[in-house]
Formats: C-alpha cells, structure tokens, sequence
C-alpha cells in the first residue's frame, strides 16, 4: 500500500520546482513511511511513497519496462498477480521484481487499458509513457483505493489525497458551494465532486487518459442486473460462501504479518471464521468499544466471535478525551469531511494494531451487496406509507421495530415519494424540510438549481429495468460505499500506515450478488439473509439473531459533555456564522434542544462541526500542510 502522486505540466513557462514535487510526495508519509521514489521525465513527475506488504525487497517505485518508455507508480495489492504473470514471461515480458505493479505495467505494455479486466484487486494507479507523451492513470473497480485530480490550462495534477494536490502552488484551495449542499444531505461529497473547487474524485472503475493537453475519461467496468441466477437458494449459498472464503484466501498474500477489524457483526465474524480455517497460526483480531452510558458497545459480541475462533484478541476502549487530542489531525487525514464518528475509533484501533500487523482484512460491503441496513427491508413499504395521513405513520412504524433518532428517519425517508429522493434521505443529515430550515436565504437561491438527489437519480436511470432494491443496492455501491465507507478506511487506516483489505468487494463476488434474485437478499424485514443462515452456523446466535447497531459512536453524549466547548465555539462562534451558509438561529435551536436533551441532534450536529473544523484547517489556515496545526487543538 502506498501513496502516489504527480503532473503533467504543459504550460509554455512551466516552472519545475523540485521542491515542489517533494513536498508533494512527502505529505503522503504516512501513506508509505518505508520508502520513496520519483520520476522527473519532461513534462511529467511522478511521486512515490511505499507501505511494504509484498516483495519487500524488490518493489521500490517508480518501477519501468525493459527499454525505459513506460513508469508506473502503483498504489494497492492485485492479488491474482502471480496468475498474470506467466503468461506475460511467455510473450516476452522480462522481469526484475516478484512486484504486482510490475505485472501490472507490462499488462498495460500488452494489452493497454484493457488489461485492467484481467486484475482483481484493489488499485490506483499511473502510467506514464515518455515516448508518446500520454498519462495513464486508473482506478479499481469498486473505489476502494482513492484518486483524485486537479486540471487547468495545461496543467494537470493527482494524487491518491487531496493534500498531494493542495501541496502544488497552481492548484487553489477554493471552497466548491454547491457541494457543501450536497455535504450537509449526504454528509460526505458524492464524487466526482469534492469540497474542493477544481478538484475531482476519479470515479470507481474508471480510467483517464491524458495526451496532447486532451484529457478523456472512461467507464471500464459497471454492475449490471441483467443476467439472474437461475439456481435454487441453497445453491446460490453455497456459491457466496465457496466465493467469500476464496476472496478470504486471495487477502492472505504478504509478505507481512495480517490480522483483522472484528466489530462483532456478521461480516467481520466471517471474514475472521474464514481466516482461522486457512491460516496455520491464530489470527489477530481488533475490536473497539467506548467509555460512554448505554449500549454502545459491542465488545461481548467480539469477544465472543474470538473465543469461538481461538483469536488473538486486543481490544481498545475510546472516550471524549480521545475526541479532544485527535480530531484535527483526523480531519487532515480525510481531506475533506466524511462526517462519520467511527472514523475516530477506526483509526485508534488501526494504530493500536499497527504495533502486531500491517494489514487488516476487514467487513465492509456486505450490507451493500446483500441488503444488510433495514432501509432495503422498509423501502418496500414506502409507497403505501406515504399514502396514509401524517399522524398515523409512526403508528405503522412501531412494528419495524423503529425507535427514537431511527424512527424520525424512517418516517422521514418513507414518507417521499420520488425514488431518488427517498434514498437520497436514508443516511441523510438535512433533507426537504430539514435543510431548507438550515440553509441561509441567501446560500438557498445560490444552491436551489442542483437538488441534492440528482447524484442518485443519476446513477438509478443506469440500472432502470431492474427491480428496487437492485436499484437501490446499485446507488448504494456507487456512492454510499466509495464516497462514505471506503473512503473513511482507506484514510484511517493509512494515516496509520496500515493497509486495510476488504475480502466481500472482490469484484466478481459482487457481480454475482448483482445476479441474486432480491428474494435471496430480503426475507420479511430481514436483510442479508444469505450471510446470516452461514453466520448461524459459525457463530452463536446471540451475534448473529440480536438488533444491528452499526458501529455507533456517542458522539451525542459527548456533546453534552467533554466536547460541549468545541461544539459551540464550531457553530456558536461569530468566525463560523460569517460563512454565510447557515441561518444562525436554526443552529442555535439544533444545538439549544440538543445540550438540554429534549432532542438527540447528534448526526446533524456532527456533519456541521465537521464542516467548520475543515474549513478552519484546509480554507482558513496558512499552515494546513502540518497535520493539526496548534491553533486547532481543541480543548475541553
């Protein structure tokens, strides 16, 4: 795992600064603190910055073909690499390393982009061709691997985070407005966009080419539903499991020692069943809980998912003060605001497991493949709920099993009838009514043109012929999982130089869930069925049969608490009302009815003090290139 970096400079005065090209190698140490390489080949630079997982000798970057036209710098793991490999030695390919970015490179050399099909893996990566002049640049499948890119005049410039980008004088640090709209709906930036003005998320499974000052892009691999698995339910079982234990299998490749994120939920209870099974020595697991009242913990359950699979357990407790000594630098790390709490104990346990391991195998996906969250069950209902009267509906939802800030969203979200409205509103932070009591008069009419629920409308006409909850899944593992979910990993794990590997997005595993009848998904108000009948068999029922709580944080809590000085000074001060993008005194009522306790605005809270923290760090502050500069630390 590695971070990488570079340009291409066509401007008739171009001014190549060496120094510029290091400090933007160098703000991606913590992507790889093991080792670093460059290429300075006429118009183009590349930068590199190595993670050691696989051939830990012989894979220093930029790495380049047998006459020195092609250099590739690679950030990922294609673990079908040593498959590819043969066949390229046999048509001719010599090579000087065991690395897959050098498999990689010369399939690039025979096939040209269409090698990416013959990868599994996760990826981003660039190419650069001296003798034609032309930048290749790519990334995997699914968006687990980030990259993103600036272009102006002749000037081109990317890098796997945004503080590569930033750390190039050319390259502006202009707040994008009409996504902080989409920011406060999605709480994160759908890509392409980000907060960035001029700054672009290449989309998951797509690849550019730069050539001439021409910059093309293109879509190499989508999910289809067309083609349905035609066999029973238990067949399509045995396929996920026989699947999901091979993709298992495939992430046990290093040259490191590995462990795993063990949440106590489903998936990561599988993903640690199927590594005990193939590997000769007990795998290391990490779980997190939280020093807060309530049930917020799921520490039992992991402990119990370990003692069944003989792990070596570590377990790491986080409280508010953690909150006080990280935050800054966390949102560094992620570049642009991604307003999910988790992200916070995500990091503390890769960095507490960065002391055993340099990789973790981890669950994520198995609720966008398999329709694990209650929306895909609720969605259904959604057309007969919108049709009864106000005060009846939270009557209806009771038997859902909805209850306090989950029963306000489900009776938001099912209430709207436009499907992409509707979905837009699951995960939301503000929506309909909500956001338009928040935005300022003014920030509204510059903003009101680009509804916020185009980004999933756009992605569900793709897949208009199949069924609702292929649609919504679709929608889901195009945004939701790349912009949200991977992106939190990737960041938190990296920032821990811990590479952070995820066994249920092997994309034929998704494509093949793609093909499940939604019957095989859903049963009643029971999602992801076909993962909990195998989890009954490998766990107690008491993990597997109990509430799902997600990996819930109490930031509300804390609100009232050790974090209420921050809070306020966040959204109370005059320095954030001066942003202009929020009406002052709907704020101050969220934050009012929050502290006293009559509501529990903890989520909207969250994505607006996360907001303003990225402001002060990234748009306000001359010294955002130093990880949580001292006039951000915050203070209880």
């Amino acid at each position: 795992m590695c971070g990488i970096c570079g340009l291409v400079d066509l401007r008739e005065h171009a001014h190549r600064d060496p120094g510029t090209f290091r400090r933007m190698r160098d703000v991606l140490q913590h992507r790889g603190p093991d080792d670093e390489g460059e290429l300075d080949s006429g118009p183009a630079y590349l930068g590199f910055r190595r993670l050691s997982i696989v051939d830990l000798g012989g894979g220093h970057q930029p790495i380049s073909n047998e006459d020195g036209t092609l250099h590739i710098i690679f950030n990922g793991e294609v673990f079908n690499h040593a498959e590819v490999r043969p066949d390229l030695e046999a048509r001719g390919h010599r090579y000087r390393t065991h690395s897959d970015a050098e498999t990689v490179l010369h399939g690039y050399e025979e096939w040209g982009p269409a090698a990416l099909e013959r990868f599994r893996g996760m990826f981003a990566l660039a190419i650069w061709d001296s003798a034609r002049g032309r930048l290749f640049v790519a990334r995997d499948r699914l968006g687990i691997k980030p990259l993103y890119y600036h272009q102006r005049g002749g000037l081109f410039v990317f890098g796997s985070e945004i503080k590569a980008l930033l750390a190039h004088p050319d390259v502006p640090r202009e707040v994008n407005r009409s996504a902080v709209s989409d920011y406060v709906t999605y709480r994160y930036v759908p890509g392409p966009e980000t907060l960035f003005e001029g700054i672009h998320k290449l989309q998951p499974g797509h690849h550019l080419v730069l050539e001439g000052g021409r910059l093309t892009e293109t879509c190499y691999w989508d999910l289809g539903y067309q083609e349905r698995f035609q066999g029973s339910y238990e067949e399509a079982s045995q396929q996920a499991r026989a699947m999901i234990t091979e993709s298992v299998k495939l992430r046990l490749m290093s040259d490191v020692p590995l462990g795993a994120l063990l949440s106590g939920g489903v998936d990561s209870s599988i993903i640690v069943g199927c590594m005990a099974g193939l590997m000769d020595r007990p795998v290391d697991t990490y779980s997190v809980g939280f020093k807060a009242r309530g049930d917020y913990s799921e520490l039992r359950y992991a402990r119990m998912v370990s003692e069944r699979f003989g792990t070596r357990h570590h377990e790491l407790e986080v409280g508010e003060e953690d909150v006080l000594d990280l935050l800054p630098r966390l949102v560094w790390h992620q570049d642009e605001p991604v307003t999910e709490p988790a992200a916070l104990p995500t990091y503390l346990i890769c960095k507490m497991a960065r002391r055993d391991v340099t990789v973790l195998l981890t669950g994520e996906g198995g609720d966008e493949l398999f329709a694990g969250y209650a929306k895909y069950a609720h969605d259904r209902y959604a057309g007969l709920y919108s049709a009864f009267p106000a005060p009846l509906r939270r009557a209806l939802l009771a038997p859902l099993g909805a209850r306090g800030r989950r029963l306000h969203i489900a009776d938001r979200s099912l209430g709207i009838r436009d499907e992409a409205e509707r979905w837009s509103s699951w995960f939301a932070g503000f929506d309909g009514a909500e956001k338009r009591s928040l935005l300022s008069p003014e920030f509204a009419r510059e903003v009101s043109s680009t509804p916020s629920s185009r980004i999933f409308a756009r992605h569900i006409a793709r897949v208009a012929g199949a069924d609702s909850l292929s649609r919504m899944l679709y929608a889901d593992t195009k945004v939701w999982l790349p912009d949200d979910l991977l992106m939190k990993m990737d960041r938190m794990s990296m920032a821990a130089s811990v590479e952070a590997r995820v066994p249920l997005l092997d994309h034929k595993l998704v494509e093949f869930a793609a093909t499940l009848p939604s019957s095989y998904k859903v049963r009643g108000l029971s999602g992801k069925i076909i993962l909990k009948d195998w989890a009954r068999e490998l766990l107690p029922r008491e993990v597997v049969d109990r509430r799902k709580v997600g990996f819930t944080v109490p930031v509300g809590e804390w609100f009232r608490g050790g974090l209420r000085p921050y809070l306020e000074d966040s959204l109370l001060s005059a320095r954030s009302r001066a942003r202009g993008y929020f009406a002052p005194g709907h704020v101050e009522r969220l934050v009012k009815e929050h502290l006293s306790g009559t509501r529990d605005h903890a989520r909207a809270l969250w994505t607006l003090a996360m907001l303003e923290t990225w402001h002060r760090l990234f748009v306000d502050s001359s010294n955002w290139y130093d990880a949580a500069p001292a006039e951000l630390r915050l203070s209880a």
